[in-house]
């Protein structure tokens, strides 16, 4: 006859990072001007520096809310490989220039992915919450 095992197993939950994601403020600072520019070219100052305030808040807080990181995620690997390209851009061999820009882009990538499972993997562990093992001894 099989015997069940029944095994706890206890890992310790993913404890996320409330450091990383503030990288996001500075591309969300230059997101701000264009869409400033674009939907209200003509308010005052201190409504100007309020709608981009509430922008940049909001943009640094959906950095932290699962599978919706994706869109502010490619928004600042944009933004960062474009402030970052113009340091390459003054490279003269153009071949090096090109890898100096595959590997600015790999590591602001490599960033975001880093963003994107910190605000994805507490999501995922909770799906997942400690169940138990069962085991067939025969």
């Amino acid at each position: 006859m099989a015997k069940y095992i029944v095994t706890d197993s206890y890992k310790p939950s993913y404890e996320k990072s409330y450091k990383l994601p503030m990288i996001n403020i500075v591309p969300a600072v230059v997101w701000s001007i264009p869409i400033h520019q674009k939907l209200f070219p003509d308010a005052s100052w201190w409504m100007t520096f309020g709608l981009c305030l509430a922008f940049v808040v909001m943009y640094v807080a959906v950095s932290f809310i699962p599978w919706v990181v994706i869109a502010p995620a490619v928004a600042s690997v944009i933004i960062f490989s474009g402030l970052f390209w113009v340091f390459a851009d003054y490279i003269g061999n153009r071949v090096v220039r090109i890898i100096v820009k595959v590997i600015i882009v790999a590591i602001f990538g490599s960033l975001e992915i880093g963003i994107f499972a910190n605000a994805t993997v507490p999501w995922l562990e909770g799906k997942e919450a400690n169940k138990p093992r069962i085991r067939v001894e025969k």
